[in-house]
C-alpha cells in the first residue's frame, strides 16, 4: 500500500497538530477554513483513518494522528529548509564560490576581499586554488573553478571574459648594503651589471620581467631562478643577487636585510578576473566577482 499525500496535506496536518484549531491553522497557512477542512478530509481518506477528533471547541489528534503528525512535521521542515536554501542560492546568499588565482594574489589581494565578503555572507563556501599562471585559465575551462585571477597576457583564451582587478608596479629588491639600496629610483639598464635572481617562466612574474628587460635591451646575468616569491626573497636576502617583483608582494619578501627601490620607466603587472563567457554566473559567484571589482 502506497499513500500519496501532497505537501498541502502534510502542511494541514502539521498546522492542526501544532495549533489545535481550524481557524488558527487557516490563518497560519493563509488559506480559508473550508480549505483546511477539505485538505484534512482528503488526507484522512487517502490514509484510511481518522487523524483528529474535532468538535466546535477542540481539535485533538488521535493515536494515528500523533504518529502521522510527527512525520508531517519533519517533512514540512525539510521541505521549507530546501526552499529556503534554493531561495538563498538564487539570491546569491548561499552556495559555493570556487576561485583559482596566483599564489601572490592569494596572499595579498584576496584576504581583505574574503574578509569583507564573509562579514555579510559567512555561510557561503569559498574554495581557493593556488595555481601558477598557466593553470588558472585551464581550471576555468574544465569547470574546476568559477573564477580566476591572473596576470593579463596574450595567453588568456578568447572564451574567457576579462576584467581588470588591480595594477601592480614592478620594483627592485636587493640585500641591505647593496649599492642600489640607497637609490631613490633605478633604471632598467642598471641591472645589466648585476647578478639576478629570476622567476621561472611558469609564473606570471617571470615572462613579464623578461619582457621588460628585452624592451629596454638589457642582458641580465641570471644566477638562479625560483618559482615562489618567498624563495626568490630568500635568495636575495642571502646576497646571491637582486631581483624584480610586483610591489604588491613586497610584504611577502620582507626578510631581514631586504630593501626595495622603484624602477623607471614604470612597468605594471595588470591583474584580471576571468570567467567563462557562456551564460550568466551563479548569483553567489557574481556577488564575489563584484566584491573583487569594487
Amino acid at each position: 500500500m502506497v499513500i500519496n499525500l501532497a505537501m498541502y496535506h502534510l502542511r494541514t496536518i502539521e498546522a492542526l497538530h501544532r495549533l489545535r484549531s481550524f481557524t488558527l491553522a487557516a490563518e497560519d497557512m493563509q488559506v480559508s477554513q473550508p480549505a483546511v477542512s477539505r485538505a484534512l478530509a482528503e488526507a484522512e481518506r487517502r490514509i484510511g483513518g481518522r487523524l483528529f477528533d474535532r468538535s466546535t471547541r477542540s481539535v485533538v489528534p488521535t493515536h494515528l494522528g500523533e504518529e502521522v503528525s510527527a512525520h508531517a512535521a519533519m517533512a514540512v521542515a525539510t521541505y521549507d529548509e530546501a526552499l529556503s536554501r534554493i531561495t538563498r542560492h538564487m539570491n546569491g546568499d548561499d552556495g559555493i564560490v570556487r576561485v583559482a588565482c596566483l599564489p601572490s594574489v592569494t596572499a595579498t589581494l584576496l584576504p581583505s576581499v574574503i574578509s569583507d565578503f564573509r562579514r555579510d555572507l559567512g555561510q557561503v563556501g569559498l574554495r581557493i586554488h593556488d595555481e601558477p599562471q598557466e593553470n588558472v585559465a585551464e581550471k576555468i575551462l574544465d569547470g574546476t573553478v568559477d573564477l580566476g585571477i591572473l596576470a593579463l597576457d596574450s595567453s588568456i583564451p578568447p572564451e574567457l571574459e576579462v576584467e581588470e582587478v588591480a595594477s601592480d608596479r614592478l620594483i627592485a629588491i636587493m640585500p641591505s648594503g647593496h649599492r642600489f639600496a640607497d637609490r631613490d629610483e633605478l633604471a632598467w639598464g642598471d641591472f645589466a651589471r648585476e647578478k639576478f635572481i629570476g622567476f621561472d617562466s611558469v609564473t606570471s612574474i617571470g615572462p613579464l620581467v623578461t619582457h621588460a628587460f628585452a624592451k629596454h635591451d638589457v642582458d641580465v646575468d641570471i644566477v638562479q631562478t625560483a618559482r615562489s616569491i618567498p624563495a626568490v626573497g630568500g635568495l636575495v636576502s642571502a646576497g646571491l643577487g637582486v631581483s624584480v617583483v610586483p610591489e604588491m608582494v613586497v610584504p611577502l619578501v620582507k626578510f631581514e636585510g631586504i630593501e626595495s627601490v622603484p624602477i623607471s620607466p614604470a612597468i605594471d603587472r595588470t591583474l584580471v578576473v576571468v570567467h567563462r563567457k557562456r551564460g550568466p554566473l551563479p548569483a553567489v559567484v557574481e556577488r564575489f566577482r563584484q566584491s573583487l571589482l569594487s
